[in-house]
């Protein structure tokens, strides 16, 4: 059996090189943004920006009311926000950041506020809306929702423990991680209550910020507040450095939060004109535009994932191959020989067939490596090497280099006779090449000594019996005067079944 020869430099380099060393950067809070990412988010800005100018003059005109659309718009906002959030927890799981861990609750918060706002609706579920709601419990939770993100956003922009930082620190202890998210939760969930019950049970308290479905002058106000803490949540986001890639997509984001409270806000009349569609599509758009990015990326992460599962399988064959080779001649080595010899002598014994092994020896070769060097040496075992493994004619049959320049052959079903023709072959072979050997002993040319032995049906006969019989037959033609084959004393013929 002869094995190729597997050269290790591409493995060593695809563990420098590869996938591997980019680990810290597989997520976009810890991957710096670069300049496709920053094309990618001005385009996206533009086309944007494109429909806001083109919709803000008219944005006063009212339009049909399409009962259908509140509640698929709102059901869309919260699929892509809670998508959003749970990815983002995800990310916080690892990285253990702070910054995330507020984000990431950002996201949930607008996506249960959505929820409550759903639920007061006038005209959704009930002609005023669920819980006791009153006319301006929906408008309020609107504008909760559009504050309380940009807060949220503003927080992550301040906090230090973000992208880079996070992963070059480690982030805070994993325990902290096994409570930060349910607390992150509970703490939403209650808050979002709270402005629930707020705006229901105690709207009363509450400035009047539409009038029927137009928007009153103090809700123009309240809603220029919102519109303050987008800007500043932007602007917080712009100092950002170093900037990453969730960083500025989160910028995009904002610019978008603007551009829709300032349809819905400030440029509009109220309920159902073009001013509050457009805002409507540009919340499902600021929505989906972070889920959008981090599926793209967690898709890129799988394909990577994929290729360095292939490459490590790759390389494990690879170092299996190394672990059983020989660096100098690329025969098997003494580890493969033991597996190998081991598993044949039981598929010899089960199957009632015969199995030989030779074992040689290069002539004087210590005397070839002092007068002819050690390049010499390795580059004469190397051509012994290929002589041998030339002789392995059958997919079984194995050369090996057992240890310094003594190399064996293993010859699954051949009985004392064959391997005797087989190895005055090799013998033949090594003394063809015609390496001058000025110092040996035996003959003018480089020679090999060998001995043969086979596996005995009637003796329980193991592997290093084996071993030490061909080694004795090597001892005696080395005694003989070398370059020569001894055969151990042959056994009656195998009967094959």
């Amino acid at each position: 059996m002869a094995l190729p020869v597997v050269r290790p430099d591409w493995l060593t380099q695809e563990v420098m090189h590869g996938p591997l060393q980019n680990e810290q950067h597989v997520f976009l809070s810890t991957k710096p943004a670069s300049r496709a990412d920053g094309r990618n988010a001005l385009a996206a800005l533009l086309v944007s920006a494109v429909i806001f100018l083109a919709a803000a003059p008219f944005a006063g005109t009212l339009l049909v009311q399409v009962p259908a659309f509140a509640p698929t718009y709102m059901s869309v906002l919260v699929i892509c926000e809670l998508l959003t959030s749970v990815l983002l927890y995800g990310q916080f799981r690892f990285l253990r950041s702070r910054a995330l861990l507020v984000l990431a609750g950002g996201y949930l918060f607008t996506a249960c506020i959505t929820v409550a706002q759903a639920l007061v609706f006038p005209g959704l579920f009930s002609p005023s809306g669920l819980l006791d709601a009153g006319t301006q419990s929906a408008a309020w939770l609107f504008v909760f929702g559009h504050g309380g993100f940009p807060a949220a956003v503003i927080a992550y922009a301040r906090l230090e423990d973000h992208g880079l930082v996070a992963i070059a620190s480690g982030g805070r202890p994993r325990a902290y991680t096994r409570f930060a998210i349910p607390y992150s939760i509970a703490a939403i969930l209650a808050i979002v209550c709270a402005l629930t019950l707020l705006v229901t049970a105690g709207q009363e308290f509450l400035p009047v910020i539409i009038q029927g479905n137009r928007i009153a002058v103090i809700g123009r106000i309240v809603r220029s507040s919102a519109w303050v803490l987008t800007a500043l949540a932007l602007y917080l986001l712009w100092r950002r450095w170093p900037r990453t890639v969730i960083d500025l997509w989160l910028m995009v984001v904002m610019c978008v939060w603007l551009m829709d409270i300032t349809l819905a806000g400030l440029l509009n009349t109220g309920r159902f004109d073009l001013g509050w569609y457009a805002a409507r599509v540009y919340d499902v758009l600021a929505a989906s535009t972070l889920l959008i990015v981090l599926l793209i990326e967690n898709g890129k992460h799988y394909a990577r994932l994929a290729q360095l599962s292939a490459e490590l399988r790759a390389a494990n064959v690879a170092l299996e191959q190394l672990s059983m080779h020989d660096g100098l001649t690329g025969l098997a080595n003494r580890r493969c020989f033991d597996k190998y010899i081991a598993s044949q002598i039981a598929v010899a014994r089960r199957y009632e067939r015969p199995l030989a092994l030779v074992m040689c020896d290069v002539d004087a070769f210590k005397a070839y490596n002092d007068h002819y060097g050690h390049q010499a040496g390795d580059e004469c075992l190397k051509q012994v090497a290929a002589a041998l493994r030339s002789r392995c004619r059958r997919p079984a049959d194995m050369a090996a280099r057992y240890g310094g320049e003594e190399f064996v052959l293993v010859l699954p079903d051949t009985d004392l006779g064959g391997a005797a023709q087989i190895a005055e072959a090799a013998r033949d072979a090594i003394w063809q090449l015609r390496i001058v050997h000025a110092h040996s002993p035996a003959a003018p040319y480089l020679s090999i000594s060998g001995g043969v032995a086979v596996l005995l049906r009637n003796v329980d006969m193991t592997a290093q019996q084996l071993i030490a019989d061909a080694d004795r037959s090597l001892y005696q033609a080395k005694q003989l005067g070398r370059n020569r084959m001894v055969c151990a004393q042959a056994e009656p013929a195998y009967q094959h079944a």
